[in-house]
């Protein structure tokens, strides 16, 4: 069953790596635990070896004292500098101007302007028109398809890889068994069914009707408006209001102001180091297959094919 599980995995990988056949196969590859050795092609293997640790020389920097710093205050700087000072605002004073007026005679409307309608009937006469008394169809006829039987063949075991260990190593092949197949009979279509249309004309009706020569009207009249004379008081200039502005007084003072406000200033100390040289290492002791080639002949000179892929037995697997 181990043997098994193997070759399937196997397979589905061959399959992800046929993508990219050009690649060039690794020579080792890192173990993983609990995992299967990597894809290979029938007739090879891997054999799993531990491979040694290796050690490298580094030179580093030891810091001996850290860096560090201190802060240095630096004091605010005044100057004094005249400046100008409002004792007084802008003002404005206002007069007012009265308003003036004058008579006039203007139309005044005591009856606005309206509009009467009057409605004229419409005209009709009678005239022969053919209607329909029965739609235009479709009748349709239907053909089944025909059908005929051919011999298919069908894959019922497809190709697969198994892995086989070689005694007295850590070593794995990969070994593999070809497709097996099977005919069968399969109905398929020979013929297609088909559809046939037939049109059947409409049928129509002569009868009189009433249509219209001219339709109904509404004739609109208008009345004018009526107006009388009057006379009346308008303003002419209305009131006003005028200002006079009365300019705002200013004074000159001396007065001290902050240039630059107080800070601190940090300075720096850096920090002190020693070069020491020391052995590392560079990569630790690891598991790895590495390629090997082998022999897969032995199984199949022995049971003339490799067990399970007979028909036989293959056509007990699809049932």
């Amino acid at each position: 069953m181990r043997v098994n599980r193997l070759g399937v995995s196997c397979v589905i990988v061959a399959m992800l790596a046929a993508v990219n056949v050009m690649a060039a196969e690794p020579e080792e590859v890192p173990f993983e635990e609990g995992k299967e050795p990597p894809p290979c092609k029938p007739g090879e293997g891997w054999c799993l070896v531990t491979k040694p640790a290796t050690y490298k020389t580094v030179t580093k920097q030891v810091p001996v004292s850290p860096a560090t710093h201190y802060m240095e205050a630096v004091p605010a700087k005044f100057e004094t500098k005249p400046e100008q000072v409002q004792v007084a605002p802008e003002k404005k004073v206002a007069t007012v101007v009265p308003a003036k007026f004058k008579t006039e005679s203007v139309k005044v409307l005591v009856k606005p302007e309206y509009k009467v309608l009057e409605v004229v009937p419409a005209e009709f006469a009678w005239a022969e028109e053919t209607v329909e008394t029965r739609p235009a169809y479709e009748t349709i006829s239907v053909t089944d398809p025909t059908y005929k039987i051919v011999p298919e063949q069908i894959q019922v075991a497809p190709a697969t890889t198994y892995w086989k260990k070689e005694e007295g190593k850590d070593c794995y092949c990969l070994c593999e068994k070809p497709a097996k197949f099977v005919t069968v009979n399969k109905e398929v279509l020979d013929k297609e069914g088909a559809q046939a249309k037939a049109s059947v004309p409409a049928m129509t009706k002569t009868v009189k009707v009433q249509k219209l020569v001219k339709p109904a009207s509404v004739v609109e009249k208008v009345v004018p408006a009526e107006y009388v004379t009057v006379e009346k008081e308008l303003v002419s200039d209305p009131a006003t209001v005028t200002s006079t502005t009365v300019p705002a007084k200013f004074e000159t003072v001396n007065k001290e102001v902050e240039v630059a406000k107080a800070t601190t200033k940090k300075v720096e100390i850096p920090a002190k180091f020693e070069t020491v040289t020391e052995t590392v290492l560079d990569m630790p002791a690891k598991l790895v297959w590495r390629k090997n080639t082998c022999d897969c002949g032995q199984i199949v000179s022995k049971y003339k094919e490799v067990p399970g892929t007979d028909e036989e037995s293959l056509l007990k697997l699809v049932k």
